[in-house]
């Protein structure tokens, strides 16, 4: 990523497409339990939230490449955290 902002602003995207498409298919599908998707979706934002958390602390602000490389790992767990989610949501 770019930069922090943009990193955030794409975490919050992500996290709302997600939290949208959990009540598109619980308002599509009725058979679905409401408590499971509560769940799933304060699951999510706390997901969401953890990983803007994250993005501020950053390990070695002085070398660049360690902060290159923790926000690789970063977006990276943010992109396998997110698979995870998805998987779940298309077992609605």
């Amino acid at each position: 990523m770019a930069s922090r902002r943009k990193l955030k602003k794409t975490i919050q995207f992500v996290t709302t497409e997600l939290i949208t498409e959990i009540y598109f298919r619980f308002l599509v599908n009725n058979q679905v339990d409401a408590q499971k998707i509560e769940k799933m979706v304060l699951g999510l934002i706390t997901l969401s939230r953890e990983f803007q958390m994250r993005s501020n602390h950053i390990d070695g602000k002085s070398n660049p490449h360690l902060v290159k490389a923790y926000y690789r790992r970063l977006y990276g767990d943010w992109q396998l955290a997110v698979e995870k989610i998805i998987m779940e949501i298309q077992t609605l």
